[in-house]
């Protein structure tokens, strides 16, 4: 369902209002219109120019969108929920959204933005792997990855990285031989004027890195160490004990008569506290004890008019 000029019910409308009300008070209403402007050159203009490769019709997932959003410059305090409840509630003119995915209205978009013409590219195209798949696409290839459709390459370096670090922060950066796979007849589609699209690659067709050697892997490793290796004995020197507290001018509290309490002595002291609470000045006990005969007298004691 497109939430495009529907009606809203009240206890939604207040929401919307109040979680506006909060949202401007971290980004003023100028940000918010700059965010809004951002998104539709991302969007709705040059996709290509941010690494993004829209679906048909011009939509693109949210975690998709925010993920390209956090590689831009004066967006890093915009989180995955922000975003998502920025168009329902801030409502630009220019979008419309789903759930789970926004985009530029067709009207506003420009024209043939997700129309991915056959060409035959120039070389080279760089792609990025994950270092967890290294040996498999050295193996079997390369595979668009969950619901995706295409293998996105660039014809920037930096741009193949720009993508790839999206979904790990360390990629590996592979070289496609365009020509050789053209005659084998891959098909290339052109999505703007710096990516273009595959839906599969031979590793035939790419220069991929060596895998790194078992002294370097474990070297750049990220996993948790196991815990069944022992510290070296020369690193780690076994921790010395404590010297005596007599040593150090200290002393040990023992259980004496000068600070123990047993139970005896604390019925001593309550007995004791019992006989002081009974002396005291006269003036005091009279005050208590008329309190305590008017606490004790019956209604019918009482005049008309309530007094004793």
């Amino acid at each position: 369902m497109v939430y495009a000029g529907c009606n809203h019910t009240n206890s939604e409308a207040a929401f919307r209002l109040q979680y506006r009300a909060w949202i401007e008070s971290f980004m003023y209403n100028r940000d918010l219109k700059r965010l809004a402007k951002a998104i539709f050159a991302m969007l709705g203009q040059k996709p290509d120019a941010f690494g993004i490769v829209l679906d048909e019709g011009g939509w693109i997932s949210t975690k998709e969108l925010h993920q390209a959003l956090m590689a831009e410059q004066g967006f890093p305090h915009i989180t995955s929920k922000a975003l998502r409840q920025f168009f329902p509630l801030y409502r630009p003119e220019k979008f419309e959204w789903q759930e789970d995915r926004v985009r530029v209205r067709p009207e506003w978009q420009s024209p043939g933005l997700t129309i991915y013409k056959k060409v035959v590219p120039p070389e080279p195209l760089y792609v990025t792997i994950r270092p967890r798949a290294h040996a498999h696409v050295i193996a079997h290839g390369l595979r668009p990855g969950g619901n995706k459709r295409w293998i996105v390459l660039s014809t920037d370096k930096e741009m193949a990285l720009r993508i790839g670090r999206r979904r790990d922060r360390d990629p590996i950066v592979a070289e496609i031989q365009v020509l050789k796979a053209c005659k084998a007849g891959l098909v290339f589609r052109r999505a703007g004027d710096f990516l273009y699209l595959v839906q599969e690659l031979d590793p035939q067709w790419m220069n991929i890195p060596p895998l790194p050697s078992i002294h370097e892997k474990d070297k750049h490793s990220r996993g948790p160490k196991s815990r069944n290796v022992k510290p070296d004995a020369e690193k780690t020197p076994p921790r010395a004990s404590a010297p005596p507290l007599e040593q150090i001018g200290g002393f040990v509290l023992h259980r004496t008569s000068s600070h123990y309490r047993g139970p005896i002595d604390i019925d001593k002291e309550r007995r004791r506290d019992k006989k002081i609470r009974g002396h005291g000045p006269k003036w005091k006990k009279d005050r208590h004890a008329k309190k305590r005969s008017a606490r004790n007298k019956r209604p019918h004691e009482f005049d008309e008019f309530g007094n004793a």
